[in-house]
Formats: C-alpha cells, structure tokens, sequence
C-alpha cells in the first residue's frame, strides 16, 4: 500500500510548478509532513496526486496502481484530499456534511454502519457536539476540522491534508494532529499534510518532505531535515534546531 512519486512535472497551462519531483515510498501508517514556503507547489503535489491536475510528466503509484489511470469512483475511494479553500452546502447539519462525504464512494442507501462510522469520526475529532449545526454556523476553525473529518471518514489509503490547521487555534491545532496521527496508524492510512508550523511538524510527523520551487530539497526525518542549511535558506532565515527539556525539537528562526 505505498506510496510512490517518480519524476513528476505538474503545473498549468504552459507554466510548469513541480519539476521533476521523485519521493522515496512512503508506507503505510506514515504521517508525513510537506513543508515549504508559499508557492513552492505543495497544493499544485496534492492537486496532482489527487487527480485534480494532471500531470505533465511522471508516475504516481499507490499501492502499485497507476493513480493517474484510476477511474474516479475508485480515485475517490483511495484518495481523500482536503484543499485549503473549503466549502460545503450551508443547508447541511455537520453530521450530514460527513455523511455526504462517506457516500460520495458508496450508493446512496445510508447503512447503519454509515452512520455509525461518521459518529465515530466526529467522535475522534471532538466533534460530536457539532452534529446537529448548520455549516453556516461555524466558525472558520470549526469548518476546518469538519473539513478533516470528511476527509478521514471514508478510511481511503491515502489522505491529503493542504494546511489542516491554518484557522485553528493552539488547543485545535494540538488535538486534530494528534487525533489524525493516532486514526491513522490505527488504519494504517497515508497521511501527507501541508504545515507551514514546523514546530507541529517536529511534534507530529514521521517524516518531512521540504520543497521549493517546485523541487524536493530534502526527504527524511524531522531531526535530519529541520537541522539543514538549506532550511533557512529556502525560508530566507536563519534557523537553528534546539531540544527542548522535554524532548521535542524546537525550530529556532531569525530574519
């Protein structure tokens, strides 16, 4: 069930934004972070793996098929992407939010067990208390995490997370990685999620994937990837990577 990216080139029109991207297999269970600057092709990578965008050159294999020559229906069944702009119908309740996601692989006949598993993701994501709100009722936070939680309800292969915590604050950001990283191993599910905050990506990913200009600058683990020069430099700063007295890493940066 992993995931592999070789040489990709994606971008739109005749302008190219990826170029030659190639990522070493990614297993399942992995939380993976993408990181990288504004514009350096992170959406236009999940927009591609996800078949929004087609690639202009390249392969993308999951689980050993070819993502590109899937058909839609089973796309969307191995594939959750949450972009960064999110949108849903303001007549639905959360709860039918999620649902309508879960269906979007399935008939339309709503099983029991359906509706057991959307109960069981607003559950893990603390949402419980939201099911019966209208969408127009949220806040951009609580839209967000309703976002995740339609991405994760359909348990695919692999989940695309385009900045999941951008308008949550420090309690909401916490809690929805921590309770993605844990659904996920549980599952055994692919999750690549785009974080600008490379604290949160020190504390929760597995691995990081740092891009720029739509090329992979370095692919490993947070304490190998977080300690390059090329760190800084690719954000114009200087960093330093420190411990904490905890243990953590902690990405210390000045202009």
């Amino acid at each position: 069930m992993s995931l592999e990216i070789e040489n990709l080139s994606a971008g739109y029109g005749a302008k190219t934004v990826l170029r030659d991207a190639s990522i070493e297999p990614i297993r399942p269970g992995s939380f993976v972070g993408l990181i990288g600057p504004n514009a350096a092709g992170k959406s236009t990578l999940f927009k591609t793996i996800s078949g929004a965008l087609r690639p202009k050159a390249g392969a993308i294999h999951l689980a050993g098929a070819d993502i590109v020559k899937m058909g839609r229906k089973r796309r969307a069944q191995a594939v959750a992407y949450m972009p960064q702009a999110y949108g849903c119908n303001a007549l639905l309740s959360v709860f039918e939010a999620v649902l309508l996601a879960l269906k979007q692989t399935s008939g339309w006949r709503v099983e029991a067990d359906q509706l057991n598993r959307v109960s069981q993701t607003l559950t893990t994501l603390r949402l419980s208390h939201l099911a019966d709100r209208g969408i127009s009722d949220l806040s951009g936070g609580q839209a967000q995490m309703v976002a995740v939680a339609q991405a994760l309800v359909r348990s695919p292969q692999l989940v695309l997370l385009d900045e999941p915590t951008s308008a949550l604050d420090l309690h909401h950001q916490l809690s929805v990685l921590g309770s993605v990283r844990n659904e996920m191993r549980a599952q055994g599910t692919i999750i690549i999620a785009a974080l600008h905050d490379l604290n949160l990506a020190a504390q929760f990913c597995d691995r990081l994937i740092l891009i720029r200009e739509g090329r992979v600058l370095a692919d490993g683990l947070p304490e190998d990837v977080l300690a390059l020069e090329a760190l800084g430099q690719t954000y114009c700063v200087t960093t330093s990577l420190e411990t904490t007295q905890r243990g953590s890493l902690f990405v210390d940066a000045t202009l």
